[in-house]
């Protein structure tokens, strides 16, 4: 379903869908302190064990970053926000700008 953004509330999609990139950026890295903080108590049989689940780590996180970020353009906005609401990445204060109808189709493709 295509929906059109206006002005305003593009400016509003674009931050909720930088929040929700940090938030990944910050997922990534406290998994990626996991591992090097096993690394560091000698969980790991061998560096190479643990410099491979650093980078496995890592590689998942940026491509599930990719996955939802990359390539994405205006017509993708609306629903990545749902997406991002759904996961309680943001909030309803995060949503507040948009208009009663975006935020009621936020809410709704956030249900699905």
């Amino acid at each position: 379903m295509f929906y059109e953004l206006s002005k305003r509330e593009k400016k509003s999609a674009r931050a909720c869908i930088d929040k929700g990139l940090d938030a990944a950026f910050r997922k990534g890295l406290e998994k990626s302190a996991g591992v090097i903080s096993e690394w560091q108590q000698g969980k790991f049989n061998s560096n190479k064990e643990a410099y491979h689940q650093l980078y496995k780590e890592l590689t998942g996180t940026d491509d599930a970053i990719g996955r939802r970020y990359d390539g994405l353009s205006g017509s993708g906005w609306l629903m990545t926000v749902a997406r991002l609401f759904s996961e309680g990445v943001i909030t309803e204060d995060d949503i507040q700008e948009f208009s009663d109808t975006t935020k009621a189709m936020i809410r709704h493709w956030s249900k699905q």
